[in-house]
């Protein structure tokens, strides 16, 4: 058989020897382009829906975002505004939405990468109808007297520190019949359903409800042996703040003065949901907690006590009820000014840890 003769690259006139690889040609042409030429060849990949990826931003390292802090001070006066603004009527959920300043000019609507973070205010006498959605999300009460949130027909009060969760697809509604304003945070992953459109909601009325043992069945060391009893998220939905600062408060303090709990599902002692993460923290006054770096994304709830966080080159100050969003692949060091410093943290650790993408480090 005779040797098949260079071919010319098509419009281009690169010649080809056969059987070496079509982008061979395709990284030479740029060399032999000038003027009009790259203006053909830019054309060109627009019309065949690409672009060359060496002209594009070092997206490997992009400059780390700031931290950012939503003060009470702020928050709750826009809260007493979006009451006199709407009723539970019109508005069916009461939300304030935090958006970070880093995500500006983008279409993040989000506290921080992989959560949505909102602020929700329920009046006494109101009711949020029912409804399902596959986005898993939390509930961290700030303020009220007893606001009820009931998911698949338990009935989980609302007081000032409680975490109350509603998994994905989970069945859940709210009602009010205290006498102060409720005030709690709302937590979920709504992100990772945009990203993957997979977000589905359900208004109610609540069907097909999952039968759970009590919370009563639950207890240290114990789990119900049932088929249903291990699921993907807690079967419990109330995590008490007494119970959780009690908690805190028996576990022996690390080398920097701190105590950290995580919130856990009694049934497999991992997370209480697949995307969120969950943990309360104690410092002591006066005292940094050790540096630590993380690739996973958290906002703290400050809900005793005031102090300051080093983030990076910054410093941020907190007190009582505020909410502030720690970026990844900071260094962040966490000191308390007063006594009985908590904070409660939410983040998205779960997720990189189950894909196992998750980075930790720490100084000292």
């Amino acid at each position: 058989m005779e040797p098949l003769a260079p071919r010319q690259c098509a419009k281009r006139g690169v010649a080809v020897e056969p059987g070496k690889a079509e982008n061979a040609a395709v990284r030479a042409v740029p060399r032999e382009r000038k003027g009009s030429a790259m203006g053909d060849f830019r054309a060109d990949m627009a019309a065949a829906s690409v672009y060359p990826l060496w002209e594009r931003d070092n997206r490997h390292n992009m400059a780390p975002e700031a931290a950012h802090v939503w003060r009470w001070a702020t928050m709750t006066p826009l809260l007493d505004g979006a009451v006199a603004a709407t009723d539970m009527g019109n508005a069916e959920r009461r939300v304030l939405v935090l958006r970070n300043p880093a995500f500006a000019n983008t279409e993040r609507d989000y506290a921080a990468i992989n959560l949505s973070v909102n602020l929700q205010v329920l009046m006494p006498g109101e009711r949020a109808r029912p409804h399902r959605h596959t986005m898993h999300a939390l509930r961290f009460a700030l303020e009220g007297d007893g606001a009820v949130t009931i998911v698949d027909g338990k009935e989980c009060v609302m007081l000032p520190g409680d975490m109350i969760l509603t998994p994905g697809w989970t069945w859940h509604q709210h009602k009010h019949d205290g006498k102060e304003r409720a005030v709690w945070v709302d937590a979920l992953d709504v992100p990772m359903h945009t990203y993957l459109e997979t977000g589905v909601f359900e208004p109610g009325p609540a069907k097909d409800v999952v039968s759970l043992p009590p919370d009563s069945a639950f207890a240290p060391g114990f789990t119900p042996d049932t088929p249903d009893a291990a699921q993907r998220y807690s079967p419990l939905f109330r995590y008490p703040w007494d119970v959780a600062v009690k908690t805190l408060d028996a576990l022996p303090p690390a080398a920097d003065g701190s105590r950290r709990l995580r919130y856990t599902n009694p049934a497999t002692g991992g997370a209480v949901m697949s995307t969120i993460d969950c943990y309360l923290l104690g410092l002591e006054q006066g005292k940094p907690t050790r540096p630590y770096r993380t690739n996973s994304n958290c906002v703290c709830v400050c809900m005793e006590g005031e102090g300051s966080s080093t983030v990076g080159e910054d410093k941020i100050s907190w007190s009582r009820k505020d909410i502030f969003a720690l970026p990844h692949n900071q260094w962040v060091s966490h000191t308390a000014s007063s006594a009985k410093a908590r904070i409660f943290q939410i983040t998205d650790r779960e997720i990189l840890r189950r894909l196992d993408y998750l980075r930790e480090e720490y100084r000292g």
